[in-house]
């Protein structure tokens, strides 16, 4: 049965010389995979210049239970990015946020809540004149709570420590490295409160940056089954010199 689908692109991986294979995070069934031709004419019904990392798109594509890839067909932008695409900083995050995500998002079946939160973060990424460089560390801090693996970080004392491994906060030093001093524990509690419209008011350094997405990474790999630290980091890592 053909359904129509508003999904984020994940990933492209080449198939053949006319095909290739597009990870796709769907609203209503989750992660899937389909079949894209490869073509840059304008009159292709399918321009495969539309999949790049996080686009927002709408198609039709059948629907296979017992799994298969599927061709899809009459594709749309679903959110039509104006700056991501040709902001040098703007598609280094992307790129890189879109490696986070096809090593995070395996679930199948609809989360409404999550595709939502995917679409309003990379509009508002989009749209962002300024204040956008650490956006990467707050969309993975947020995105916790749609996975499931939110920190919590609630009724915090002075001398609280983060444990890493149990996700929460702890009174006493841990006995394991996982863990964040009170000082750096107050900090990250102080980054967590923020929303996306708060960001032009605290920009972190450089060395601050690189330690924040180290943390996000490795709390990622603690807390989520497979994760391994996506290539891209090395891109940011350059970009920022951090």
């Amino acid at each position: 049965m053909v359904e129509r689908f508003n999904a984020v692109v994940l990933r492209t991986i080449k198939y053949s010389d006319s095909l290739m294979v597009a990870d796709v995070y769907t609203q209503s069934r989750g992660r899937m995979s389909f079949l894209v031709p490869v073509s840059r004419s304008k009159r292709s019904k399918v321009r495969s210049v539309l999949f790049q990392p996080l686009s927002m798109l709408t198609f039709n594509a059948p629907y296979r239970e017992k799994g298969g890839l599927s061709r899809l067909a009459d594709v749309q932008p679903y959110s039509l990015y104006s700056t991501i695409p040709y902001d040098v900083v703007k598609s280094a995050i992307a790129l890189y946020l879109a490696e986070m995500l096809s090593n995070i998002l395996y679930e199948e079946g609809d989360n409404e809540p999550l595709f939502a939160y995917l679409d309003y973060a990379f509009n508002w990424f989009d749209n962002a004149e300024s204040g956008y460089s650490d956006f990467h560390i707050l969309f993975l801090l947020h995105l916790t709570r749609y996975l499931g693996i939110s920190p919590n970080v609630e009724m915090p004392a002075s001398n609280s420590y983060f444990d890493l491994l149990a996700g929460c906060l702890v009174g006493e030093r841990p006995l394991h490295p996982q863990f964040l001093s009170p000082e750096d524990t107050r900090n990250f509690i102080a980054l967590m409160e923020l929303d996306f419209d708060s960001l032009s008011t605290v920009t972190l350094n450089r060395r601050a940056r690189g330690e924040y997405l180290t943390l996000l990474q490795n709390y990622y790999h603690l807390h989520i089954p497979g994760f391994s630290e996506p290539r891209s980091a090395e891109v940011l890592r350059e970009l920022f010199n951090y």
